[in-house]
């Protein structure tokens, strides 16, 4: 790589930590702030232009960026790809090119870093915006989704949900009950993702409780059942957001 070249990449690297540092927010609980780290970023539709952020990705995920048909869709591909980068090289500690900071994933999903095996990730994205969360110490999920897509809560509830939760959806006035179904959809799959898994696990692998406050009412045993998991919901304007941590043994990654 030329010298123009190397300074043309340090640069919008650069540009890139600016544009994060600007506008995260720390969502991190205080009576975890020791353990687990939690973020949010603001989806921007304007700012650094697309192939800014695309320079610090990796050619597979340029590749799959290609995909998007809408511009948009596109560019919001790209920012939280990087963001995940950005999210990396917190954890990492070191100042060091994002391009540098890269991502595995488990034949499950779940993404982590080589240099930091025993720090558990997580990440999630909607419309407006891209959640992160991490801790080396515990097992962590989070789940974001935008409050008013459009979807039937009732007749999702009864297909994905236990039937205390299906019920409490049906029985939930008409403007309360899509956030009461999107709050247990995001506890769910913030759940699963806190064990290493996904949708396809079920979404009645956990239970919730959301009156008077967030309970994890039923969880796998081998995971350690309910005692073993906290779960939160989180403040984001236009979205429902949620934080599940899991005790792990020191032993386990």
């Amino acid at each position: 790589m030329s010298d123009k070249a190397h300074k043309s990449n340090a640069l919008k690297n650069e540009s890139i930590d600016h544009f994060f540092k600007a506008s995260v927010q720390d969502l991190t609980p205080t009576e975890s702030h020791r353990d687990v780290s939690v973020l949010f970023m603001p989806a921007q539709h304007d700012g650094l232009p697309a192939d800014c952020f695309g320079s610090v990705l990796s050619m597979a995920e340029l590749s799959r960026a290609e995909r998007f048909k809408a511009i948009a869709d596109k560019v919001r591909f790209l920012q939280r790809r990087a963001f995940r980068r950005f999210c990396g090289a917190i954890a990492l500690g070191i100042a060091r090119p994002l391009s540098q900071v890269d991502f595995t994933a488990t034949k499950k999903g779940r993404p982590y870093l080589s240099e930091l095996p025993r720090t558990w990730f997580s990440f999630s994205s909607c419309d407006h915006g891209y959640l992160a969360a991490w801790s080396s110490s515990s097992a962590v999920g989070v789940d974001i989704e935008y409050s008013e897509q459009s979807v039937s809560p009732v007749e999702m509830a009864n297909y994905h949900f236990a039937p205390n939760e299906s019920d409490a959806v049906r029985k939930a006035a008409d403007r309360e009950r899509r956030k009461l179904f999107l709050r247990l959809w995001t506890l769910k799959e913030a759940g699963l993702k806190s064990i290493g898994e996904g949708v396809s696990y079920g979404l009645d692998a956990f239970q919730f409780e959301t009156t008077p406050g967030v309970r994890v009412s039923f969880a796998p045993k081998q995971y350690g059942g309910p005692i073993n998991f906290n779960a939160r919901l989180m403040k984001i304007a236009g979205c429902c957001a949620a934080l599940v941590i899991r005790n792990r043994p020191q032993s386990r990654r």
